[in-house]
């Protein structure tokens, strides 16, 4: 994420340290809970925590701690709470190697294991340079180098971390947005990754790699270096094609990530996208990727439900930034599920959280998107609509408004429409932001005869909202 310079920050005073159990929410998260949708409410979405044993779509940001910007110890009982299956980890070789030949990897060590712990899959970015080999630069927009003294301590640390985590690192992606800096070129990355990737084949052939980390998936030096990686050979090394996107529409990702996908098979089809980073702040920022956009905790959580959502129709697997706000000195920035004072202490949960707690227990890669579905409406434009697919049959789709940037708004509007494509038995709607389970019985009018599922003043808004058969759904019944 790019940065501009800002103010620095001076903590004033501290708060005693909170731990899962006693952690409040946000303001925000009762405000959405004392407005549901105005339909019967029948129950609660269970929340599934971590497991190292399930595969997952999804993965959350804790990166950063290499530059010490956050405090694992502080937050770690909130990973796996959050049901998550991958969490994406920075491995400072500065932090590491502070002097030449001599690993430090006790700091480490507390992430990787403590991720595992909590029945999470650690992927890890290999990134930035180091200050006892050359002043290339060990942070954001760090300069790349090619071969010679830095590049032979580089791998001869890549190798070193490799080997320790065999095993236990799922993924190792070569840098973070290399392409933020005007002076790397494609052809200084694709010898940085060919080198890399051949170093971490070598002592672990069954992990996998990712490249590019790139600031966005339109990015020409993302076709740049697959051109430049091809001459060199090393194209058979890519597993994974890394993107981030901060863009303030969400939804507008999705023909930028379609070509990125069809291009990426004219090198190999079986190179797969990932969504590797992003996510949205939940306030005003001065710097950062969203930077002078007037957001805020609600417009945070629908951004991020709806990126998350946009990347799942295209068959992207895609990991949120961040777990908890980042002090970088010269600010505390908010993008993260749990907001933290100054001192990387906890202070509360967001909606975003608890958002991202009920697609991670309910989007499972039990199921596969459907994109073959339509709406009609009196006015259908900007209605989103994918499907969940489980053993070839449609279960379920996502609905809502988003041809615009979100909003602050809880107002639903309640519409007359139909869905074309599947026609569910026992359907419920789901907020996936509270995880308020609700009856359509009110709305759901009768089955048609052309595969069309037919309801009556059913609220949507510019969030996602999930229509879903009863028996598919893990939920509590309410009492009443």
């Amino acid at each position: 994420m790019k940065k501009t310079l800002f103010l620095l920050t001076v903590p004033l005073f501290t708060l005693a340290s909170i731990n899962a159990k006693e952690l409040k929410n946000s303001m925000i998260v009762g405000v959405f809970n004392s407005s549901p949708a105005p339909i019967s409410v029948i129950g609660q979405v269970n929340p599934h925590p971590s497991d190292i044993n399930r595969p997952s779509y999804w993965s959350v940001g804790a990166e950063t701690m290499d530059r010490d910007y956050a405090v694992f110890a502080n937050y770690k009982d909130f990973v796996g709470e959050t049901g998550t299956g991958y969490a994406r980890l920075q491995s400072g070789w500065a932090k590491t190697e502070k002097k030449k030949g001599h690993y430090d990897f006790k700091w480490f060590d507390e992430h990787v294991n403590g991720l595992i712990e909590e029945g999470v899959k650690p992927w890890v970015c290999l990134c930035y340079g180091n200050p006892i080999y050359s002043s290339h630069g060990d942070n954001l927009g760090a300069t790349l180098f090619g071969n010679g003294k830095v590049m032979d301590g580089w791998i001869n640390y890549v190798k070193a971390t490799v080997k320790r985590y065999k095993g236990k690192v799922t993924m190792y992606e070569v840098w973070n947005e290399a392409d933020g800096n005007k002076h790397n070129t494609a052809a200084m990355y694709a010898l940085l990754f060919y080198n890399t990737a051949k170093a971490i084949r070598e002592i672990d052939p069954d992990v996998k790699i990712a490249a590019i980390g790139a600031c966005s998936p339109t990015q020409p030096f993302i076709f740049e270096f697959l051109e430049e990686e091809k001459k060199l050979g090393g194209i058979e090394y890519i597993d994974y094609i890394t993107y981030h996107a901060y863009w303030p529409n969400p939804d507008m990702i999705r023909n930028a990530v379609i070509a990125l996908q069809a291009k990426a098979k004219e090198y190999n089809t079986n190179i797969k996208i990932l969504q590797g980073e992003s996510g949205c702040p939940a306030q005003l920022e001065y710097g950062h990727a969203l930077a002078w956009n007037e957001l805020s905790e609600r417009k945070q959580v629908k951004w991020d439900l709806r990126h998350m959502l946009t990347n799942f129709s295209l068959g992207v697997p895609s990991s949120v930034f961040t777990m908890v706000d980042l002090n970088y000195g010269w600010m505390l920035q908010s993008y993260g599920l749990i907001r933290m004072n100054l001192y990387s202490e906890p202070q509360y949960k967001r909606p975003k959280f608890y958002a991202f707690q009920n697609v991670c227990s309910i989007v499972t890669t039990d199921y596969t998107a459907d994109t073959t579905l339509t709406v009609e409406t009196i006015d259908s434009t900007g209605i989103k609509v994918y499907g969940m697919k489980k053993s070839g049959k449609t279960i379920g789709y996502f609905l809502w408004y988003g041809n615009e940037v979100p909003t602050d708004s809880v107002e639903r509007k309640l519409i007359d429409i139909s869905v074309a494509g599947a026609q569910l038995n026992d359907p419920v709607y789901v907020d996936m932001i509270t995880g308020k389970v609700h009856s359509l019985e009110s709305c759901l009018l009768k089955k048609s005869t052309d595969n069309k599922q037919c309801f009556s003043r059913l609220p949507l808004w510019d969030a996602p909202v999930l229509i879903i058969e009863k028996s598919e759904l893990d939920y509590t019944p309410s009492n009443n």
